[in-house]
């Protein structure tokens, strides 16, 4: 089966439930591999492309994927932690983009295992930080520029958060950690990365080791010594080789007309970029590595940028970058103000 781009483009769409076809949060597809947050709330933007009530208030956030905040369903949480944790030394090298770091997955063990120890109540970032650095492998403190100290690596300290059974409490303004009660400890050896595979490619594919490989933030070459065996299918797109999960039907829905996708959108998470937004100058507007935007996705190609800023305390006020002309974008940013409990909204071009 050779794919068009446009086919991968619709399919993706309609995986992502960007219909709004699902009326509740707990059964989008997308929390499958978790929904990326942000001190903005972004995760509830991209509930609200999803859904005509978007709430998040039952699901647990965590560092998880990549070491970024998420929200999951929490009983899906130890699944998680099983199955993120590294496979190898090279791997946790890799996850933690510390490649001439030692015994590192054993110095990632004794760092979560040191953090479940000390968070005993809520506890910010800083104090977690300050109690575990004192106990940390020497290999894992670096000096640190912006608090004149040192102290554990950001990346291994994120890493080590899922594993040491930690959420994040998300009515605190700063980074609040508390326990997730029940947990069965720090995992012994990775299991159910398999599963995470055939869920990238659920929603993310058709795609191969190296997307699922950045998705997760590893090698190419760590994901090719683990790639499923059996389960996907080898399809080609627009010639190139990639996989989907047997049995999965390839959607041939229409896109929806508009919709106002916020930064970390899990349908922006895919690591295909070039498919997903082919033209360079339009991929550094959306995916800049400081202030990235939103993406405005119009009948299933991303046509613009935004930002979004609330205006007085009262109005969602979105500004716009086209690529093309764009349709109105009132109707969207008014579900998207209503989402952040806001009764007015506005547009306008940047």
């Amino acid at each position: 089966m050779d794919l068009t781009r446009q086919q991968v483009l619709f399919h993706r769409i309609h995986q992502h439930e960007l219909d709004r076809r699902t009326s509740g949060a707990a059964e989008l597809a997308v929390f499958s591999l978790g929904v990326q947050d942000n001190t903005s709330g972004s995760a509830l933007l991209s509930l609200a492309a999803r859904l005509h009530e978007p709430s998040v208030e039952d699901f647990t956030l965590t560092w998880s994927v990549r070491g970024a905040p998420h929200l999951h369903r929490p009983g899906e949480l130890k699944a998680f932690a099983r199955a993120l944790w590294p496979w190898s030394d090279a791997d946790a090298r890799a996850r933690a983009s510390r490649p001439k770091v030692d015994d590192l997955l054993d110095a990632l063990r004794h760092i979560a295992t040191a953090m479940r120890s000390i968070v005993t109540k809520p506890m910010t970032k800083g104090d977690v930080s300050a109690a575990l650095t004192p106990l940390a492998p020497r290999q894992t403190i670096e000096a640190c520029r912006g608090c004149g100290t040192e102290h554990v690596s950001d990346p291994i300290f994120r890493l080590g958060a899922l594993p040491a059974g930690l959420r994040i409490i998300p009515e605190e303004k700063t980074v609040t950690f508390e326990r997730v009660h029940g947990w069965p400890g720090v995992p012994r050896r990775t299991a159910g990365f398999d599963e995470l595979v055939h869920r990238y490619l659920t929603l993310h594919g058709p795609a191969g080791p190296s997307e699922v490989a950045g998705y997760f933030g590893t090698t190419t070459r760590e994901v090719k010594k683990r790639w499923p065996g059996e389960g996907l299918v080898e399809v080609t797109v627009e010639g190139h080789p990639a996989w989907l999960p047997e049995g999965l039907e390839i959607a041939d829905a229409a896109p929806p007309p508009v919709r106002l996708l916020p930064p970390t959108d899990p349908y922006l998470q895919a690591r295909d970029r070039d498919l997903l937004l082919p033209d360079k100058a339009a991929q550094k507007d959306v995916f800049r590595v400081l202030g990235r935007r939103g993406a405005i996705l119009v009948d299933g190609e991303i046509a613009g940028s935004w930002q979004g800023r609330v205006v007085s305390g009262k109005r969602f006020e979105v500004t716009a970058t086209p690529y093309r002309p764009l349709p109105d974008l009132l109707p969207e940013t008014e579900l998207l103000a209503r989402a952040k409990g806001l009764d007015d909204a506005s547009v306008k071009s940047g």
